[in-house]
């Protein structure tokens, strides 16, 4: 059953009526009184419920603010009312907090009710304690603000919202900048193996059409997390734009063949991590360096043949390695350990044209330099 209840203080008189054990309506109040005086009265009577009676007086407006500042700088927060326990009377009275959440970074925000009393150095000492109680940021909201009260609060540096779609949240441009929309670090001087690879499955396979990035992760047997930082470099080093499609990530280059070789050939890497002179049978893998180049143009082959392996292919310490210089086995090879897989992009038992090119890179023999040169202008692109 509703209960009505009379509280008298002075000659002030206060009606409520209690709907249920855990929530209070508020049936009439006299407008002149200060809502302290409410609290003070009530704090006795109803205890836990006090917080009930001071949210019934502005939950309207709370409501309609929670629903307008829910979103902040496009970013949607996670909104929770939070009970102000321990803080003194002045503080609370006529009051909703409020925590924002994102990410990991929070604050507070505290609504103020119209009737309230605009001091900007009340409020400055406010924040401080409060900022104290709830380790957070505390900003204030108001339905309205004059230009004098925004500048003032500005001023003091005390952070605030108003209904009129004015907002001052310094912190929150901090938090963002360090957690959000603080700018990707991206080394555009030189390929990531992965990001080379990248680059090489694009410039061979895609036919001038848009890439699917996770496709793109499939056939190189990488993460989608690694594939999401090698393309950003790609994007970074201006090779590739990329466009999402629902929630699919395309990839395109920005020209294709020759040009789009010719366009990151400053940014490509030697694919060769270390070479081993071995006895050991590498067979079935491609050939590279000098030997490949003989087979694509007029040189002559080397005399130890050289072929690539991935470098995660093979234990190192399973391979001999023997000094041709005190051997005579005619079955010696020159394995080049690759910091990504050769056989990827291999065509007929060879390596592919451009990783052959870097990995001759710091060869300064002017017929290989020669070779390489003819045999890039005559590949079809």
């Amino acid at each position: 059953m509703d209960t009505n209840i009379h509280i008298y203080y002075g000659n002030y008189s206060i009606s409520y009526l209690f709907r249920n054990t855990n929530w209070l309506y508020m049936i009439t109040i006299n407008d002149t009184l200060e809502m302290c005086f409410i609290c003070c009265v009530l704090t006795e009577l109803l205890q836990n419920n006090i917080a009930n009676v001071i949210m019934l007086k502005t939950c309207y407006r709370g409501k309609i603010m929670i629903k307008h500042q829910r979103k902040i700088f496009g970013i949607k927060f996670d909104v929770e009312r939070i009970n102000p326990v321990g803080l003194p009377l002045y503080l609370t009275a006529g009051r909703s907090f409020w925590r924002y959440t994102y990410s990991g970074m929070s604050f507070i925000i505290v609504n103020i009710p119209n009737d309230e009393k605009f001091g900007v150095i009340a409020f400055e000492k406010q924040r401080a304690l409060l900022e104290k109680r709830f380790e957070s940021p505390v900003a204030f909201s108001f339905s309205y603000i004059s230009g004098r009260q925004r500048d003032s609060l500005i001023e003091k540096n005390i952070p605030f919202i108003s209904d009129a779609k004015q907002l001052y949240l310094p912190f929150l441009g901090v938090m963002l900048s360090d957690r959000l929309v603080q700018q990707k670090r991206i080394n555009a001087e030189k390929m990531m193996p992965v990001t080379q690879a990248l680059f090489l499955h694009i410039l061979y396979n895609s036919n001038n059409k848009p890439m699917l990035k996770k496709d793109a992760a499939e056939f190189l047997c990488v993460t989608r997390t690694s594939i999401t930082r090698a393309s950003d470099q790609l994007l970074s080093m201006d090779l590739i734009n990329q466009d999402m499609i629902g929630k699919e990530c395309y990839m395109m280059p920005v020209m294709t063949g020759k040009e789009l070789y010719k366009k990151a050939k400053p940014f490509l890497i030697n694919p060769v991590q270390r070479v081993i002179t071995t006895d050991s049978d590498f067979d079935c893998y491609p050939f590279s360096g000098e030997s490949a180049l003989s087979m694509c143009s007029m040189l002559n082959a080397p005399k130890i043949p050289v072929r690539a392996i991935y470098k995660s292919d093979v234990d190192i310490n399973e391979i001999s390695e023997i000094d041709v210089r005190w051997s005579s086995d005619d079955s010696a090879v020159n394995l080049e350990l690759w910091k990504y897989d050769p056989r990827l992009f291999e065509k007929k038992g060879v390596v592919d044209p451009v990783s052959l090119a870097m990995s001759l890179t710091e060869n300064v023999d002017e017929r290989i330099e020669a070779s390489i040169e003819e045999y890039l202008e005559e590949y079809e692109w």
